[in-house]
């Protein structure tokens, strides 16, 4: 805390932290990865960062807000890096964006089935408003589309196939695996084993499908 002279008297000025909404972001993911949802407070995110509790309701007017911001920064995130990783590589398309798709799933599945928890048990809110926060805290909608677009390029090169983002058929092959990923991590423990199942789940069907 830095210090100023103001009519003949000492007072506090706050401390300038460079970047602090990336910094809320990255404390507030932390805490709520190690910790419930109840019991991460706007005042603990607040004071983990270094600033008053008024800061940060200035970027988040509260903290059901707050997670679903960072959370879906996060997403937006995973996102770049799958699309960087996609641009670099000269092989393996498939196989890299099974490997860092489930790595970000699996990153993410506490935070997620902690707040799943907190929803189901909060008697305050009704059926409909339940409905909302479900939906919320899946895979975020404005990323849905960007990330099926890259995936069916991935397939188009990995399978060197005229693929249509269209077809509706992509875009259940597409459903099923995102939806798929987490069951089969919870399930087996084997990663690679799963990656590598998933792998010919997709190879079969749209080599089958869309090599004619």
């Amino acid at each position: 805390m830095s210090r100023k002279v103001f009519k003949g008297e000492m007072i506090s000025m706050p401390k300038i932290i460079e970047n602090l909404e990336e910094e809320i972001a990255q404390t507030a993911l932390e805490l709520f990865r190690d910790n419930p949802y109840q019991n991460v407070s706007m005042r603990k995110i607040a004071s983990e960062v270094g600033i008053a509790v008024g800061t940060l309701y200035n970027y988040y007017p509260n903290k059901w807000e707050l997670y679903i911001g960072v959370f879906e920064e996060s997403w937006r995130e995973t996102y770049q890096v799958l699309k960087k990783s996609c641009q670099q590589s000269e092989q393996n398309y498939l196989q890299g964006y099974l490997e860092l798709i489930t790595e970000e799933m699996a990153a993410k599945k506490s935070i997620v089935r902690e707040l799943f928890r907190y929803i189901m048990n909060d008697l305050e809110i009704g059926e409909e408003e339940q409905k909302q926060k479900f939906n919320r805290i899946r895979f975020p909608k404005v990323l849905i589309n960007q990330i099926y677009e890259l995936f069916v390029n991935i397939l188009k090169k990995e399978f060197e196939l005229e693929l249509n983002k269209d077809d509706s058929n992509l875009y259940r092959l597409f459903t099923m695996i995102q939806t798929d990923i987490p069951l089969l991590d919870q399930n087996f423990a084997d990663k690679s084993d799963n990656i590598q199942f998933l792998y010919q789940i997709i190879s079969s069907y749209v080599v089958k499908k869309f090599n004619n």
